[in-house]
């Protein structure tokens, strides 16, 4: 994708301690998120829980599953104006990296994506 954006509204990450696994990995799944659809609540074997894709998961049984590719929950925090570039988009959320190299989720309805 790599789309030129910008920030249209500040948004402050609500997970300063983001969930990450590993592919081949096994999870269990508890509920779905319903503001923003496509998102999971998983809890790793450690006891960490956080939300992710459930399009990087495989079914092992009735709520536990497998991961697919590796994955973190990071969240960017963004200010109105701000240039980001965008990879990837995912059940209402971008994938962005900042020109600082620093990457993570924003909120597609904080981002506008520029014509080139």
């Amino acid at each position: 994708m790599n789309n030129a954006a910008v920030v249209t509204r500040d948004y402050t990450s609500a997970f300063p301690d983001p969930i990450s696994i590993k592919k081949a990995c096994a999870a269990v799944i508890s509920h779905c998120d319903l503001e923003y659809r496509g998102w999971v609540w998983i809890t790793l074997s450690s006891g960490k829980a956080g939300w992710a894709p459930q399009q990087i998961f495989a079914p092992l049984n009735t709520n536990e599953v497998i991961c697919l590719e590796d994955y973190t929950a990071h969240e960017l925090s963004v200010r109105s104006s701000e240039k980001i570039t965008v990879i990837k988009s995912l059940n209402g959320w971008y994938w962005a990296l900042r020109n600082s190299g620093e990457s993570g989720w924003v909120p597609e309805e904080c981002v506008s994506i520029l014509d080139v």
